[in-house]
């Protein structure tokens, strides 16, 4: 399914929208600060980049790629969709009520069958927990 880990945005949709998304945003200062000569990770970098504008477009990329018909997205658009968002709270972005309401209620119904689902479900409530308390400032 394009996962490496269990957090909602470690997967191929989520990472590819946020990098492109940071990409179309910040344009030569993400291209610098990914550069393999920065000792920056990708983390800091887009802690350091991470904003309303970037939130935006990572969504805006996402549904050009799942379809902008949510009706017809599956299980794995939905938790890509939630990772974009959860991303963007954990590095402090205000967001908007109707974005953060849209991802939990993608991670509360969540119906994916994980490989350790434990620890998914333990990640899954934390990620429900920080877009609780992530509504726009």
């Amino acid at each position: 399914m394009g996962y490496w880990g269990l957090k909602s945005y470690e997967n191929d949709d989520a990472h590819d929208a946020l990098d492109r998304a940071f990409e179309r945003v910040h344009g030569e200062l993400y291209d610098e600060l990914t550069d393999d000569a920065n000792p920056l990770t990708l983390d800091q970098v887009h802690q350091r980049l991470a904003s309303a504008e970037t939130l935006a477009a990572a969504l805006d990329l996402f549904e050009d790629e799942a379809g902008s018909d949510r009706a017809l997205w599956d299980e794995i658009d939905h938790l890509g969709y939630a990772g974009i968002v959860v991303r963007h709270a954990e590095f402090g972005v205000d967001i908007p009520e109707d974005i953060r309401s849209t991802a939990l209620a993608f991670l509360e119904n969540e119906a994916i069958d994980w490989d350790e689902p434990a620890k998914r479900e333990r990640l899954r409530e934390k990620e429900i927990g920080l877009l609780k308390s992530a509504g726009a400032g």
